[in-house]
């Protein structure tokens, strides 16, 4: 059971947007053979296993999507207590701490990808995890002020 209707709504966030994220790694997912081609220049003239390396590979390519919605969930809890730490320090309007909170989360998914020279493909991915993130928060602190009736979502009322 959630003990805070912001941790709820930050798990609602980071599910929404594992969903949207985990169909965009799906559908730019790059195929086996270019995995492989890509090790290969990495690894020179060693002899690798092809056939069981591309095994290994295809099942990685295929828990992707699933991993990046697992990682969603976990980061869309740990930042819906950051939301709720926010909130109580700023006191203010309930969607700038929304807009904040989704802030922070781009600025440690986008900002060290852009620095370390990332695919364009996956800093995209990563900005759209962050703004799906952000706009589902921010509807959520709009329309179920998560401020309001904190004795319902404890199971007292």
């Amino acid at each position: 059971m959630v003990e805070s209707r912001y941790v709820l709504h930050g798990l609602i966030a980071g599910t929404v947007s594992g969903l949207v994220t985990g169909v965009f790694v799906f559908l730019t997912m790059p195929s086996v053979e270019e995995v492989l081609e890509t090790i290969k220049q990495y690894m020179g003239n060693q002899t690798l296993g092809e056939e069981l390396l591309a095994k290994y590979v295809s099942i990685m390519l295929w828990l992707s999507p699933f991993i990046t919605f697992i990682f969603s969930l976990i980061l869309g809890a740990l930042f819906g207590a950051l939301y709720e730490y926010i909130d109580k320090k700023m006191e203010k309007n309930i969607l700038v701490p929304a807009l904040i909170t989704g802030a922070i989360l781009w600025i440690i998914l986008v900002i060290p990808n852009m620095v370390l020279g990332a695919s364009s493909i996956k800093i995209i991915i990563n900005n759209i995890s962050a703004l799906t993130y952000t706009i589902t928060l921010s509807i959520l602190a709009i329309m179920k002020n998560p401020r309001a009736n904190q004795e319902q979502v404890l199971g007292n009322g």
